[in-house]
């Protein structure tokens, strides 16, 4: 594991003046600060990117950033503290032993097959925006990442199961794609080069998917993206009777085995208990979080993403989560 601390993702210093003034805008009306001010200015470009409004056509917003919190250091063991203090504790220094990200892709590795009931098999074609799959004219808040390629399907329909932690098929599938839980108050060392900062986004259901992701004006269709660092996804946990949010992350890997001319992938979305539990992925591993309704934080770091729409000719609106006893996550269906 590296010892790197610290690494400035700014190509360029930003003056206290520009932190205001970006600052004024609306997009960060919404944003609780948890961060120390040094912190935020050392890597606000960075993270000025990530804060965003993701509105309808009448301007009503479907997605805003509600929160900045952590960061997660090279270097440091650490435990993730919702509501208290910057969200991320230092227990002290990596001191050797199994990091996430190595037990992470030793699951990958290990986890070569799945009950074939908690996957869907999608045949589809993976091209990227510089493999020119670029979609034209979406929102320039769709993808906090850059531009947004395009996931071809060939097939009418894809239903995608919805597994809860309470499923006896729930933890070896996740560690198919390369995922576990992080347990409340659990101590850990992620192993990543990078600061992980946690973005917490609001996303409000079903208008988000009918009113901007399926868009032409926004997000072109339900997107899917991989990256060279690790998530963490952690939804904002119940207080006492009140329940925040509905998680449910959706995870994807391609199938090795299938023909070169016929790609596949296996898709399993899977829900997020909202007790101050998160959901880790290794870097590389294909997601989505547009199905979770309420407040959720995500760690991200400074780097590229892949990041493609489900498209046929236009965006892709045959997407069911078979997840009967849920509340309404599903996009409209069109004809």
């Amino acid at each position: 594991m590296t010892s790197v601390k610290h690494t400035r993702p700014d190509s360029v210093p930003v003056t206290d003046e520009f932190i205001r003034e970006q600052m004024k805008q609306l997009r960060w009306k919404t944003v609780d600060v948890a961060i120390p001010y040094e912190t935020l200015k050392e890597y606000f470009t960075f993270l000025n990117n990530g804060v965003t409004v993701r509105a309808g056509r009448e301007g009503v917003p479907f997605l805003t950033t509600t929160g900045i919190f952590g960061p997660i250091f090279p270097g440091d063991r650490t435990r993730l503290t919702p509501g208290q203090g910057t969200g991320v504790e230092v227990v002290g220094p990596y001191q050797g032993g199994e990091t996430v990200i190595e037990q992470l892709d030793r699951f990958y590795r290990e986890t070569v097959s799945i009950d074939e009931t908690a996957a869907t098999k999608v045949l589809a074609k993976w091209i990227s925006v510089a493999d020119g799959g670029a979609i034209p004219g979406l929102s320039s808040a769709s993808n906090v990442f850059g531009g947004t390629g395009s996931l071809l399907v060939n097939q009418d329909v894809v239903e995608i199961p919805v597994l809860d932690v309470i499923d006896p098929r729930y933890h070896q599938t996740l560690a198919y794609y390369g995922g576990k839980l992080l347990h409340p108050g659990e101590e850990f060392a992620m192993g990543f080069d990078l600061p992980l900062f946690g973005m917490q986004y609001y996303g409000r259901l079903p208008d988000y998917i009918s009113g901007f992701a399926m868009q032409p004006f926004g997000g072109g269709g339900l997107f899917v993206e991989h990256h060279p660092f690790p998530h963490i996804s952690q939804p904002k946990p119940d207080d006492g009777d009140e329940a925040f949010t509905v998680s449910k992350i959706t995870l994807g890997r391609k199938i090795e085995s299938a023909p070169e001319e016929q790609p596949a992938y296996h898709f399993t979305t899977f829900r997020v208990p909202p007790d101050g539990t998160a959901l880790t992925i290794r870097p590389g591993t294909i997601h989505n979080d547009s199905y979770t309704n309420g407040p959720e934080t995500v760690f991200l770091a400074n780097t590229p993403a892949n990041t493609v729409a489900l498209r046929q000719t236009a965006p892709y609106t045959n997407i069911i989560l078979n997840d009967v006893d849920d509340v309404p996550a599903q996009p409209p269906q069109h004809k």
